[in-house]
């Protein structure tokens, strides 16, 4: 997963490896340092190798995010290790 914050959202994008089914819902959710949860979901695209989540936004104010991208199909889910980014 790569991910960042630039001013006005915090934002991750991501690919789903694996035996990930042939369609998909990628997640982010950003939980904020005081507690507010904010998500956002996109449909993941199929490649040959994976199923690619594009990058997902979510509007977010200034302080420090924690970013986890997940990724749900009929047949299988998974979620990224919490990411930290800092929306100044």
């Amino acid at each position: 997963m790569s991910s960042g914050a630039d001013g006005q959202s915090v934002f991750a994008s991501g690919l789903a490896t694996g035996e990930t089914g042939r369609e998909g819902v990628c997640t982010l959710t950003a939980t904020s340092g005081t507690g507010e949860i904010l998500t956002a979901q996109l449909d993941a695209q199929s490649t040959p190798a994976a199923m690619n989540c594009g990058l997902i936004e979510v509007p977010a104010t200034a302080g420090d995010w924690t970013l986890v991208l997940s990724y749900r199909s009929e047949t299988t889910s998974a979620s990224s290790a919490p990411t930290n980014v800092q929306q100044r």
